[in-house]
């Protein structure tokens, strides 16, 4: 969800050579060399906490569908659904990257609200991710965004999200990026209590943000047998090397 810019124009330039936050489908949802893998992680994470095809996920933030080119053809028809503000980077996503058959085929729903609602589909979700989400919202835009969450949240749903940890708490009002906010954990945890869910740190990767798994019920979390096997871990590849 990196800005509401509804109608930002394409650059051509060669993504590679951008920063993140630069006009182009890869580079202005971050680093646009890690385009790839922070789709694949995502995946990686959401099959591992056991989602499934015919499940319903909630990917809050779409953006450029980095995890959506996955998500999309994976899940079932209509199993799918993304909120973005900014129409131009699925566009461009859809153009570049997935294709007008696999929409046809696999009819994922889209909104382009900037009002953090997760309610405009009238529908609950088994899955809710929201991947560097947090880290450029202030915290009424979190609370806001975690309650419409556990209203929409399935029995025995999961919700994974990644925060910017730090030392002391954003105080702004206003979305930040391409910047990022920081909270600290102890903060994390009051968000979650105060929309009525439970909440656990992961071990998964992420090269500059930590995950969290909120869920209604402490039981649907997993506990500390299952987080040794939520590593994330990415072999043969120098560049996350310190992920193993």
């Amino acid at each position: 969800m990196a800005g509401t810019n509804q109608d930002r124009p394409h650059v051509t330039t060669d993504p590679s050579k951008m920063k993140p936050g630069d006009d182009h489908y890869m580079a202005y949802v971050g680093p646009p060399g890690q385009f790839d893998f922070m789709g694949a992680t995502q995946f990686r994470l959401l099959t591992t906490l056991g989602l499934r095809a015919h499940h319903r996920v909630l990917d809050f933030g779409c953006g450029s569908l980095r995890a959506g080119r996955l998500l999309i053809p994976y899940l079932d028809a209509g199993k799918y659904f993304g909120i973005e503000p900014n129409r131009w980077l699925i566009d461009h996503a859809v153009e570049h990257e997935i294709g007008r058959d696999v929409l046809r085929i696999k009819s994922p729903r889209f909104d382009h609200n900037d009002e953090f609602r997760a309610d405009v589909f009238a529908t609950d979700f088994d899955f809710v991710v929201a991947q560097s989400i947090f880290s450029h919202a202030h915290t009424e835009a979190v609370d806001r965004a975690l309650a419409g969450f556990a209203a929409t949240l399935a029995s025995g749903g999961l919700i994974a999200a990644t925060f910017v940890e730090g030392e002391t708490d954003h105080e702004g009002t206003e979305w930040v990026y391409p910047g990022c906010v920081r909270y600290r954990r102890e903060t994390v945890m009051a968000f979650a209590a105060r929309a009525g869910l439970q909440a656990v740190r992961l071990p998964w990767y992420h090269p500059r943000q930590v995950w969290y798994l909120f869920a209604h019920r402490a039981d649907d979390l997993p506990g500390d047998a299952a987080l040794r096997h939520l590593t994330g871990a990415v072999l043969n590849d120098p560049a996350f090397a310190d992920s193993v």
